[in-house]
């Protein structure tokens, strides 16, 4: 049984004994761009919208910058961002913290990567065509 099988059944098991009603959604971050899957080509308004994507069916890889649009997964996937865009995470944070859904002394505890990837990859956890790193359940 291929490694790729081996996603499908393990999504297919999964989703039933959850009664998931989205897709389970497989990102992998990869040291180069893959050459057997599809850059992601557009815009989305976050780093969340590739999961959406990728629940929906897509496989697909992103590069970081496309990730500009959004302060926070680019301060978690530690993407440089230009001056500006970095006044972008703070001022995220400030609404973040006003909001009460992080608290300032938080901020170092949330996880980041150690290196930027050059490529992150999406997919439903059973068309994944690389292990994951990270699988996301909604």
């Amino acid at each position: 049984m291929s490694g790729q099988d081996n996603w499908k059944q393990l999504e297919e098991k999964i989703s039933v004994a959850a009664k998931l009603s989205r897709r389970p959604v497989a990102i992998s971050f990869l040291d180069a761009p893959p050459s057997h899957v599809q850059k992601f080509d557009g815009t989305e308004p976050s780093g969340c919208s590739f999961w959406r994507l990728a629940a929906a069916g897509r496989v697909f890889y992103t590069v970081p910058e496309n990730h500009f649009n959004c302060a926070v997964g680019a301060y978690t996937h530690n993407i440089a961002l230009s001056p500006e865009r970095e006044k972008e995470t703070e001022q995220t944070l400030k609404m973040m913290f006003d909001l009460g859904y992080v608290k300032p002394e938080e901020v170092p505890q949330i996880p980041r990567l150690p290196n930027a990837p050059a490529a992150i990859l999406y997919a439903p956890l059973g068309d994944v065509p690389v292990a994951p790193d990270v699988v996301l359940f909604a």
